[in-house]
């Protein structure tokens, strides 16, 4: 499996999206949720950035190399950037990205990152064409698709 750092733009786009999502999630080891709007944007978008970076570094064993220090400084002078109108199904691809980019180190599914990820992805179902229309329990009575 290969990875790499995604762009300051891929992270507003998620972090843009979590804002208009109104999501709530955790910055910080001490678990308490905040909600992703312009001031905490910033914190959101070094903590995901941060995790890419880790995951990156871990997988091709950068740990004390130039590449590392470079990658550490561009955490450090991230600066967000809203980007308006994320269509909910650019928002769930750019999440996914970012996901698989940031999964290579065994803690990951424990990390604030995967939290985050989790929780927007629950709250970007809302958004999914068809969603409203959909019935909340299925039963034998809805005919499955013709294939």
């Amino acid at each position: 499996m290969s990875a790499f750092v995604v762009s300051a733009a891929h992270i507003d786009t998620i972090v843009s999206a979590a804002i208009d999502l109104e999501l709530f999630a955790a910055r910080t080891d001490h678990g308490t949720l905040e909600r992703v709007c312009h001031e905490t944007a910033i914190a959101f978008g070094k903590m995901l950035l941060a995790e890419n970076v880790r995951s990156v570094v871990h997988r091709y064993r950068l740990t004390g190399s130039a590449e590392a220090s470079d990658y550490t400084e561009l955490v450090e002078t991230y600066e967000f950037r809203y980007r308006p109108c994320i269509r909910a199904g650019v928002a769930a691809k750019a999440l996914d990205c970012f996901d698989y980019q940031s999964c290579e180190t065994d803690t990951y599914e424990t990390s604030l990152a995967y939290a985050f990820t989790c929780r927007m992805a629950k709250a970007l179902n809302k958004h999914l064409n068809g969603y409203e229309a959909a019935p909340w329990g299925i039963d034998d009575r809805i005919p499955a698709p013709a294939h």
